[in-house]
């Protein structure tokens, strides 16, 4: 073991956090291939208590010897975790979180920390390129409003070079992707040891949950925790607000002795994954590719015109159709499998429709909204297909994209696809996944889990393009 771990565990005693000795803290990686890892030092059966953590060890806001501070700056949440965490690293051995903070990374290899240079190089194209440049923005502005101010008063005595725009970041990257949502009394937190469990999307074995001490209230609460690394259940905190409570971690799924110990954060994509703590899984089931709304404008007013394209979209909204919207942008889901999102299926269906069609939809629209989405379906294809009969038994969901499927509508998708993928520069998805085979992920991180994410998104392109394909065929013949 090495010697920043033995000096946790010490810290981890002294603070009343109960780890059991069935479990393994190694300094040798996880199956990432870095970083600290937890493993079964015997075999671990659904239901054991593998450590129990006071909530008076989190590094939080209420615990922070900076929470006067905070509180008095009106700062809160995770920006205002970011600060209790940069104090208590200035504070070096006097912090009484000094034993947990020495394990910690200086920060986490996500891409805000990344150089402007290597998010344009490394993630263009991808559905974070335009996310993380926009954050990087937006952290530089809370800083300049809200940490700087702090630092210019003179009154709390901050030193810049602790209180910097690099140790701001450096921080929320580990907030970002390590902190726990514990209750609505200390808000986001710090948990030690709970943060030493590596993901894997669709094999936790360990579950974090808040539990009722002797001296608590007896109110009783579902203790599940719920998505986006865990939130934790607050019904144990005493109407009064103080801390009666303390985490618990048990496990959900049996594990054979010395394989590693997952926590999940979720059920994330990779981009979600590479963009809040770092990594990448390949063959992520929950990936997807976005197609933003402007780039389909821009396709549709290239191949008809602007007033062709504006007209269209009127009539697909006046039937309370929208895409999905991020960051002020709308745009459509491919899924894994390289299915299209309905909103968008219908869309294309609409530009498609014969000038005597759309008017005639257009007239309708007051009569056109059912009761389910099915419906709605079946009616606009009543509305604008003389030959309906042929197809009114089809009554499935899939089956009612089926309907929506045109020749041309097929052609659209395998446009859209390849402007899609021309985000991406001029490497094609041959030369990234080559590439990709040579590289290291712990030496080449950052290079490594982009041409995941970049690859794993070409990929549902493709499957785009055969949906399309193999529908288009079946139209045909």
């Amino acid at each position: 073991m090495s010697r920043r771990l033995r000096t946790f565990k010490r810290w981890m005693r002294s603070h009343g956090i109960d780890c059991s000795d069935a479990l393994k803290l190694d300094d040798a990686g996880s199956e990432s291939g870095d970083g600290i890892s937890v493993r079964a030092v015997c075999d671990l059966t659904e239901g054991d208590l593998v450590a129990t953590i006071p909530k008076s060890a989190c590094l939080t806001i209420r615990t922070s010897a900076a929470r006067d501070m905070i509180e008095s700056a009106g700062l809160a949440g995770c920006l205002g975790l970011v600060v209790a965490l940069m104090y208590e690293r200035s504070r070096g051995p006097a912090s009484p979180w000094q034993g947990y903070l020495q394990l910690l990374p200086e920060r986490e290899c996500v891409p805000l920390v990344w150089t402007w240079r290597e998010v344009d190089t490394f993630l263009c194209g991808t559905e974070l390129h335009k996310a993380v440049k926009q954050d990087k923005t937006i952290l530089c502005e809370d800083w300049r409003e809200c940490i700087e101010p702090l630092i210019l008063s003179g009154e709390w005595k901050l030193d810049r070079d602790n209180f910097g725009v690099e140790q701001y970041f450096s921080a929320k990257s580990l907030v970002s992707s390590r902190s726990f949502e514990i209750d609505d009394y200390h808000g986001y937190g710090m948990v030690p040891l709970a943060d030493l469990f590596n993901h894997k999307t669709g094999a936790e074995n360990v579950h974090l949950t808040s539990v009722c001490s002797p001296s608590s209230s007896d109110d009783e609460g579902d203790d599940h925790a719920s998505d986006d690394k865990l939130l934790i259940d607050e019904s144990n905190t005493s109407s009064s607000g103080e801390d009666n409570t303390a985490l618990e971690m048990i496990i959900v799924r049996n594990v054979e002795a010395g394989f590693e110990v997952f926590n999940t954060y979720g059920s994330m994509g990779n981009a979600a994954l590479l963009h809040r703590y770092g990594f990448t899984e390949a063959d992520n089931p929950f990936d997807i590719v976005n197609i933003d709304l402007a780039l389909l404008v821009r396709w549709c007013s290239s191949t008809f015109s602007n007033r062709y394209a504006r007209a269209r979209i009127s009539l697909w909204r006046r039937l309370n159709y929208s895409g999905c919207s991020s960051q002020h942008t709308e745009y459509f889901e491919i899924s894994y499998d390289g299915e299209p999102q309905l909103e968008l299926l219908v869309l294309l269906y609409i530009i498609f429709l014969a000038d005597d069609a759309y008017e005639k939809l257009s007239y309708m629209v007051d009569a056109f909204e059912g009761p389910d989405e099915s419906t709605n379906i079946v009616n606009l294809i009543k509305i604008t297909r003389n030959k309906f009969r042929k197809v009114k038994g089809h009554k499935k969901p899939e089956d009612i994209k089926e309907l929506l499927v045109s020749e041309n509508v097929c052609s659209a998708l395998i446009s859209l696809a390849d402007l899609r993928e021309s985000l991406y520069g001029t490497n094609s998805l041959d030369e990234d996944m080559n590439m990709l085979k040579r590289r290291c992920p712990v030496k080449d991180r950052k290079l490594y889990h982009s041409l995941i994410l970049r690859t794993s998104e070409r990929m549902i392109l493709a499957r785009l393009r055969d949906y399309a394909l193999k529908r288009s065929s079946g139209k045909k013949a």
